[in-house]
């Protein structure tokens, strides 16, 4: 169970309470003490003078006894008259007579000279003494004065007169009694004014405590309700003053965290935050797609434990170990593949600490590009150079003689032709790639009719296919919907998918184009009966100069850039391109393209 903690105002009451509490017990002790030697004090006067006066009475009876009981009787009638205890003690110590013992007792009573109020009163002519008496048991206040006789120089004896403190610590008790009923009385009324004070006091902290109440919970008021004049209404005035400003702080820094949230959030670069801990502050929502992680799940927990990647810790430890900018390339391999260029720069932030911003640019589909680019610049030089050094053989044994051979010349020179109208396809293809995928190629999109363009290119490439003794089965009918293309660009795509059917097809083989209407596009089928292709190189067969049977890629004409420039022309059409083989039964390539 958990108790409430007392408020400020019945704290406030206690302090007030404790200190008149303890301020009354330090006065009573302060006023007993000195009420009790007072009193004492003017008890052992009043002794002292009721002893002088007795002395006097008791001289005649000294000088003059009657008889030996007559120190011993006057004891008793003046005691009982004075109502105190009165000794008569001769100088050597001897008992002669005193109140409160009769005569018999007296001769057994000690002797007296070692009383320490009785050697005073010798010595100096008083003597007190505060103390437990053996005789009464009780403690009496003893005064002694000397007594001499008419015509001696030397004190006689002592009388001294005695009186029990039990009245004395009566009458203190009695002031006692009085002091605290006071005390307590005084107590209540400091109570009542502690509460009135307390009350007033703790009304304006309250005002003041629910004005930061409200500020915390950002809500700022710019009037505190607490129109004093004293110190809380310049506190509360302060208080208002201070809302102002930090409202308008507040939506400052509102605003420039808008901002820079959607500053951040547009970037496509990731964007992560990392305190001096090596713990994640802030990711964006680049760097959450690229790691596959959620901000709210990562934050504050370490950046190896989060991300998992030795390579990105690793960029983090430089910069915090050696406070400078790090700039590194590293690969990731989960979620996905993916190359990152990252860049970490040293932030310092409160108490001297410094954490580190880190940028995270994916440069995957940068370094493929450049890969391609290596590869195609090596593809080009590779199926360039053939035809080249075939020409420059050639033309070098014509003029070496072989010119004047009519025979082998004319020969030569169609050899030399072949290769030259290879480059020149091959050239006109690399052409046509680079517009494409520079996205200079101009298209004009038109209702196009598949049936008549196909009939025309079967028409066109008939001699090819009769010369390999191939069978073209066109299915293709004028019911057919028309497609929205570019009539050019559709032509060359059907003519390099049939002219491949052909080429790559066996001897007395089959080539069927076929076409269906499904929804909104229309999907073409050009199947042939050839070599067919390995399920390893099917994926690969649309990339550039890629030949999926490299022992006949010289056998075959081809610029090996034909399909590349089918996929990139239908998805300039808004279709689709897929290919289906099986080693020694034949392919099927399949297009789509949206109905006009």
């Amino acid at each position: 169970m958990k108790l409430n903690k007392p408020s400020f105002a019945k704290k406030l009451t206690a302090s007030y309470l404790f200190v008149v509490a303890v301020t009354l017990l330090i006065t009573g002790f302060y006023l007993t003490h000195r009420l009790k030697a007072t009193f004492l004090s003017n008890v052992e006067q009043s002794l002292g003078a009721q002893a002088q006066l007795m002395r006097d009475l008791l001289v005649p009876v000294i000088s003059h006894p009657a008889n030996k009981q007559a120190p011993h009787e006057w004891a008793h009638q003046l005691g009982s008259r004075m109502g105190c205890r009165v000794t008569v003690i001769r100088a050597d110590g001897a008992v002669l007579g005193d109140s409160e013992r009769t005569l018999d007792e007296l001769a057994n009573m000690d002797n007296h000279g070692t009383r320490p109020e009785i050697q005073a009163a010798l010595a100096s002519g008083t003597g007190e003494s505060l103390r437990f008496s053996r005789t009464l048991n009780e403690n009496m206040l003893y005064v002694a004065v000397p007594v001499v006789l008419y015509g001696s120089a030397r004190p006689w004896g002592v009388l001294r007169v005695a009186l029990p403190l039990t009245e004395v610590h009566r009458r203190l008790s009695a002031f006692q009694n009085d002091l605290l009923k006071a005390g307590v009385a005084a107590l209540g009324v400091a109570f009542i004014v502690a509460f009135i004070v307390t009350r007033r006091t703790a009304q304006p902290l309250m005002v003041l405590a629910g004005t930061a109440q409200e500020i915390g919970a950002g809500r700022f008021p710019r009037e505190v309700a607490l129109h004093s004049k004293d110190e809380f209404g310049q506190l509360a005035r302060a208080f208002s003053d201070m809302s102002g400003r930090i409202e308008e702080k507040v939506k400052e820094l509102s605003q420039e965290r808008t901002q820079l949230s959607a500053i951040l959030s547009a970037l496509v670069e990731g964007v992560v935050a990392v305190d001096h801990e090596g713990r994640v502050l802030f990711l964006n929502p680049a760097a959450e797609k690229l790691f596959a992680v959620s901000s709210q799940d990562v934050m504050g927990r370490p950046v190896l434990e989060v991300l998992r990647h030795n390579a990105f810790q690793e960029v983090i430890h430089e910069t915090l170990r050696h406070r400078q900018p790090v700039s590194h390339e590293i690969a990731i391999h989960s979620p996905q593949e993916r190359t990152l260029m990252v860049q970490a720069l040293p932030v310092s932030y409160g108490e001297d600490r410094t954490g580190v911003l880190v940028a995270l640019q994916d440069i995957t589909e940068l370094r493929k590009l450049e890969r391609l680019r290596q590869e195609f610049v090596a593809n080009v030089s590779h199926e360039l150079k053939t035809p080249l050094t075939a020409i420059k053989g050639y033309v070098e044994t014509l003029l070496d003689g072989a010119l004047e051979d009519k025979a082998h010349s004319r020969e030569f020179l169609k050899i030399i032709e072949e290769h030259s109208r290879h480059l020149s396809l091959l050239i006109d293809d690399v052409l046509d790639l680079s517009a494409i995928e520079a996205r200079r190629m101009e298209y004009h999109f038109d209702a196009v009719s598949l049936a008549d363009i196909t009939a025309k290119l079967i028409k066109g490439l008939a001699p090819m296919a009769k010369a390999k003794d191939i069978k073209i089965d066109n299915q293709l009918s004028d019911e057919l919907p028309r497609v929205r293309a570019d009539r050019a660009k559709l032509a060359q795509i059907l003519m390099n998918l049939i002219d491949n059917a052909i080429k790559f097809n066996k001897a007395e083989g089959h080539v069927e184009i076929s076409a269906v209407a499904d929804g909104d596009h229309v999907s073409i089928s050009v199947k042939d009966t050839g070599v067919g292709i390995a399920p390893e190189a099917l994926p690969r067969v649309f990339e550039r100069f890629y030949r999926a049977d490299k022992a006949r890629s010289h056998e075959i004409a081809g610029t090996g850039l034909g399909l590349a420039i089918v996929k990139h022309l239908i998805e300039a059409h808004q279709g689709t391109v897929t290919a289906q083989s099986h080693p020694g039964q034949g392919s099927i390539f399949t297009f789509t393209l949206p109905r006009a």
